[in-house]
């Protein structure tokens, strides 16, 4: 018996572990529907969202370039603002040219600190680091990250530093990469700064109504305006092919027929509602991910239809799962379900991301750059705002535009700058006259001279010596007419002088931009050109589509908003206005016409399917030709004697337009997905530039013209009388 003893000792611990396994597989039985309801309670829940920013998104798409002897520059890469990071990494990929030798020093800062500095001592090479990022949350949405090159040929200052081939090149694959918690963002002012480069707008369906319509294209143009490319997709309904490659369904959900034929991922189409409000639960990245939702009556009941199919499915998988799905519903779809009131706007969290959801074009108006601060809030509703809040009177501070009054160190060379839409700083039939810039510029230690220079969208407008005294110095330069474009750079570029001598490296001066600094206005002298209409949107727009495009959204609106941005168009200011088929439209006041037929049309360009013709004012042909297709003409146009603008689509397929569509002079222009392949000037061929745009003012011209001339002659003739009174006076005494 004695050698049976270890047999019993092994079959009890055998039997014990699989009794043990008998009762946890029934307790798994007995607690499924409660580990339903788990399952919907967790469901989004911990799902980190990972961004990726690269400098080519942000619109750097050629290297930057630090020359020697110093060379410096910071950018400021988007993160979703007061919400804390995670695991977030820069990798900077470049290299250096050292061909001219001496001692090279690459410096790279994050918000400020110092975190990384090399000596490069071969004549080429790899220039690219890899850091990692403080995970602190960023009150301003931007980590800043600064580049010094500096290049030292021989540490006596009398030898000439100049090293042509001495650079640092950063690539513009260089990129920020971060994840976040959606949960943390509980404002709509922190949902806009976390939206990705390439934000999924979602409409209620393929169809829509007037005023889904008008939200969509507004939203979309707010998005391309900040440099990011919109996505314009519809809700997924039954029969649609979705891409599920990225799909991951808990455990116990798979209990649920809906939930599980969505579980084997790969390509899978929608059979049935039921299945589509799964897809809605799950929110997978690649099928179903929107960031910005239009909400009207068709999404509520495509809401409902589904989620009540799926609800059904639910309630038979056991006792407590409806009241889990019913808990989840509320919590994550009421805030897209409910209906909005007029100009209200939402936050919601939907499958472990967060989205913006907007239900009018008023609601839109608090998403602008302009009133964004405010938008501390889940919820917001519009019943009154003004969309041009800085046109006041004549004069515009540049604090209110972008330009933050601040003090540069400037040691060579520092750039200051604003960047603002023509319709911030234009109203009542006024726009930019000049710019009034109050400066305060430190003295250097031999008086060398330093200078302000200012540029308007690249224009060189004035530049004058600074009176480097510490007081306030005021700088005004003319913005000309042919300057102006629907979105505006101003930049200041400060330059001193470097300092001679056998002495040690000079350190940077300060330049203060002080808080006076402002635009003037004046009223517009306006052409009936590309420049015109900008002149006239700042004032008031029109946008006019065809009733067709109505049928067709997730292919016309991005066409809408890069239209209306190209040409000025305020989006917030705008009217929208839709056109019946067949219907001839007698515009009120400024429009931007895309495919419409307009009443008692005066138009130089002419088409006929694939054809185009286009004439100048005289009458004389200047191109007939055919074959045409994905292409478009856009052209300043008159309905009456109503200025506006006209797109017309050419050939069988409409042109994709690009972001960086920008129309400037002249008043035809011929467009495809690169961009603007053709501009003519029909109405002033030849003509360069308005004298009043060169000249100054009326009366400096009339000065110049007839002052100058006059003045001299009346010298001569006083020249003469004195020596007629000399003679006179001689020959009396003789």
């Amino acid at each position: 018996m004695i050698p049976d003893q270890p047999m019993r000792h092994l079959a009890r611990p055998r039997l014990t572990a699989l009794a043990a396994l008998l009762m946890l597989a029934a307790s798994a039985h007995a607690q499924q529907p409660t580990d339903l309801a788990g399952s919907f309670a967790q469901l989004g829940s911990g799902r980190l969202a990972t961004r990726t920013v690269s400098l080519a998104e942000l619109g750097m798409r050629d290297p930057v370039v630090l020359r020697a002897p110093d060379g410096r520059q910071e950018l400021y890469l988007p993160v979703p603002a007061g919400v804390p990071l995670s695991d977030a990494a820069l990798q900077i990929d470049g290299n250096y040219l050292r061909g001219n030798g001496g001692r090279t020093t690459m410096l790279v800062s994050l918000d400020g600190s110092p975190v990384l500095s090399r000596t490069p001592t071969q004549d080429q090479g790899d220039a690219s680091a890899s850091l990692g990022v403080d995970g602190a949350a960023r009150p301003s949405g931007f980590v800043r990250v600064g580049l010094d090159w500096s290049s030292v040929l021989s540490d006596n200052i009398c030898t000439d530093q100049t090293a042509i081939g001495n650079v640092w090149r950063i690539a513009p694959t260089s990129r920020l990469t971060y994840r976040y918690d959606p949960d943390a963002i509980v404002d709509l002012r922190s949902a806009w700064s976390a939206l990705p480069h390439k934000p999924v707008v979602m409409l209620g369906a393929r169809t829509l109504a007037a005023p889904a319509f008008d939200a969509g294209w507004r939203v979309e143009a707010l998005l391309q305006r900040e440099g990011r490319t919109p996505v314009t997709r519809a809700w997924p309904s039954v029969g649609e092919t979705v891409n599920l490659s990225d799909i991951d369904v808990p455990a116990p959900l798979r209990a649920i027929p809906a939930f599980a034929a969505l579980a084997a991922g790969g390509s899978h189409k929608l059979a049935n509602p039921a299945e589509a409000g799964a897809l809605i639960a799950l929110t997978p990245r690649a099928a179903f991910a929107p960031d910005v939702i239009i909400a009207d009556d068709t999404l509520r009941n495509t809401l409902k239809t589904t989620l009540d199919a799926l609800r059904e499915q639910v309630a038979s998988a056991g006792p407590g799962a409806a009241e889990a799905f019913d808990a989840w519903r509320a919590r994550a779809i009421d805030p897209i379900a409910k209906p909005l009131a007029s100009g209200e706007v939402r936050l919601a969290h939907l499958g472990g991301q967060t989205a913006i959801v907007v239900g009018d074009n008023d609601a839109v108006s608090v998403l602008a750059r302009a009133w964004r601060p405010i938008d501390v809030t889940s919820r917001l509703v519009v019943h009154q705002i003004d969309n041009a809040p800085n046109a006041r009177g004549d004069e515009i501070a540049l604090s209110l535009l972008g330009g933050e009054p601040r003090t540069l160190d400037v040691q060579g060379r520092a750039t200051w700058d604003a960047n603002f839409d023509l319709g911030a700083a234009s109203g009542n039939g006024k726009l930019p006259a000049s710019v009034v810039l109050d400066v305060a510029a430190s003295p250097t230690a031999n008086n060398t001279a330093q200078t302000a220079s200012i540029f308007f969208n690249d224009v060189l407008i004035g530049s004058q010596l600074l009176n480097a005294n510490g007081k306030p110095q005021r700088i005004t330069a003319r913005v000309p007419h042919y300057a102006l474009a629907p979105n505006n750079l101003l930049r200041v570029v400060f330059q001193r002088q470097p300092e001679g001598g056998c002495q040690p490296r000079g350190q940077g001066h300060p330049i203060a931009v002080l808080p006076s600094s402002h635009l003037t206005l004046a009223d517009a002298k306006v052409d009936d050109d590309f420049t015109g209409m900008v002149a006239r949107f700042a004032s008031e727009a029109t946008v006019i589509v065809p009733a067709a495009y109505l049928n067709d959204p997730t292919q016309v609106l991005p066409r809408v908003a890069r239209l209306a941005n190209a040409s000025g168009i305020a989006p917030t200011r705008a009217t929208f206005s839709v056109a019946q088929d067949g219907q001839a439209v007698s515009p009120k006041g400024a429009f931007l016409a895309a495919d419409v037929t307009l009443a008692d049309e005066k138009s130089l360009a002419r088409l006929s399917k694939d054809r185009l013709s286009l004439t100048d004012a005289s009458g004389k042909m200047l191109a007939d030709v055919s074959g045409l297709n994905r292409v478009g003409v856009i052209e300043a146009v008159k309905s009456g004697t109503v200025s506006g603008i006209a797109y017309r689509t050419v050939g069988d397929t409409a042109a994709i337009l690009p972001a960086t569509l920008q129309l400037s002079r002249g008043d035809v222009a011929i467009v495809d997905g690169s961009g603007t392949l053709r501009q003519f000037d029909t109405r002033h061929p030849g003509e360069v530039v308005d004298a009043d745009d060169v000249e100054g003012p009326w009366y400096m011209q009339a000065w110049v013209r007839w002052g100058i001339p006059a003045a001299l002659v009346a010298l001569l003739i006083l020249l003469v009388l004195v020596a007629n009174v000399a003679r006179s006076r001689n020959r009396d005494k003789s």
